[in-house]
């Protein structure tokens, strides 16, 4: 049963990744702008997490590869808890961000800072909530290859939001400042509570 809402969680997102694209396609719009670190560091981590997301279609059609462990039934509901949560996330990140989605650094002006909705929570929601199906693709298919891609796609992104967040100090100056003392890089707690 588990399977089926995998099934359905990966079919979601993968639409959100190719409404994204289409829309992009359609609108004659770039949604890849300058690697905020090196192109092979910034391919690879796209790669690495790629990599991640297919094994989701992989558990979901009970296809045996190596694992550590078959999942329980409690870490297999958290887990698609947290998958549903990230897809969600995802959703209304690309929502918010609109038009300004891009995966890189932009170099238009008609760009805007985003910091509110999700933003006022979290200054990296696309990313959070990226990583987090990445995160539940590890505990629903905890196979070797999976692990290590989500431990070097979480670096490689951290390093990836590190850089944007100079470049958009660099954009936006002052008004960026302030938005970064008061939401957090990943999730500001606060802010939930208000």
């Amino acid at each position: 049963m588990i399977e089926k809402f995998i099934l359905a969680g990966t079919i979601v997102f993968t639409l959100i990744v190719l409404i994204v694209i289409v829309r992009a396609i359609v609108a004659r719009q770039s949604i890849i702008g300058h690697p905020s670190v090196p192109l092979p560091f910034f391919v690879l981590g796209k790669s690495l997490a790629f990599i991640c997301v297919l094994f989701l279609p992989l558990r979901g059609l009970n296809v045996a590869i190596g694992r550590f462990y078959n999942p329980i039934l409690a870490i297999d509901i958290a887990a698609l808890f947290i998958l549903y949560t990230g897809i969600s996330i995802l959703i209304i990140a690309a929502i918010q961000l609109n038009r300004n989605l891009i995966f890189g650094l932009s170099t238009s002006d008609s760009h805007s800072l985003q910091t509110r909705g999700l933003f006022s929570v979290s200054r990296h929601p696309f990313y959070m909530g990226f990583l987090i199906v990445v995160v539940s693709s590890s505990l629903l298919m905890p196979n070797v290859i999976n692990i290590i891609s989500l431990i070097v796609t979480w670096i490689i992104h951290h390093f990836v939001m590190i850089n944007e967040e100079k470049h958009l100090q660099q954009q936006y100056g002052s008004e960026y400042k302030q938005y970064a003392n008061r939401v957090n890089r990943y999730i500001t707690l606060s802010a939930i509570k208000k």
